[in-house]
């Protein structure tokens, strides 16, 4: 996950478990899900086969499409869809590079 992304959510209330800060740098996407999953977080991507993968094995997905350097703006400006998504049960949230999530 993006910092901007990070520092984003954080700042809202929610948790973030940075796969680094958890000791999963270098794990393999499984391993993530399986955290993800075991902590019940939401797991936040950029990567279309994490994010694939994650959502196969019923873990919520909140996936942001390129560019990242625009990520931050995007989730911010469509956060309250995006809550309102996941809450309702969506196991996957794609913001794309334009228009609403999906």
């Amino acid at each position: 996950m993006v910092e901007p992304v990070a520092a984003l959510l954080q700042g809202r209330g929610h948790p973030v478990v940075r796969a680094r800060d958890a000791g999963l740098a270098t794990a393999s996407d499984a391993d993530l899900v399986a955290y993800a999953l075991r902590q019940s977080l939401v797991l936040v991507t950029f990567d279309r086969d994490l994010g694939r993968a994650a959502v196969r094995q019923g873990c919520p997905v909140l996936r942001v499409q390129g560019p990242e350097r625009t990520a931050r703006a995007r989730v911010g400006q469509h956060y309250a869809a995006v809550v309102a998504r996941l809450w309702a049960g969506a196991r996957l949230v794609l913001i794309p590079r334009d228009g609403p999530p999906v």
